[in-house]
């Protein structure tokens, strides 16, 4: 799963995970004007939250999995503009 600066020209998003499951984690992840950045815990305010079983969310980068399907089954929280997510898997390829 690679970040693809082009498709991320002109954003200023901030995302707040938390990852269930095998692999609990936060984190914070900034995307701003072509820009990735990672930090551990919850830092500043998102403009979406998301909180995930930590394999469906690899899924769902690796478009393995359908969102609607993880959402209705409730692998997969957001509060927040959904399409806030979508834009967020745009900005990564396989």
């Amino acid at each position: 799963i690679v970040f693809k600066r082009h498709r991320a020209k002109g954003l200023d998003l901030t995302y707040h995970f938390t990852f269930t499951g095998a692999e609990p984690a936060e984190a914070t992840i900034v995307i701003r004007d072509g820009t990735l950045q990672v930090e551990r815990g919850h830092v500043g305010t998102a403009d979406l939250h998301v909180t995930a079983d930590s394999a469906t969310w690899v899924k769902f980068l690796r478009r393995e999995t359908n969102l609607v399907w993880a959402l209705l089954r409730r692998q997969v929280r957001v509060r927040g503009p959904i399409r806030l997510l979508q834009r967020f898997g745009a900005c990564f390829a396989v």
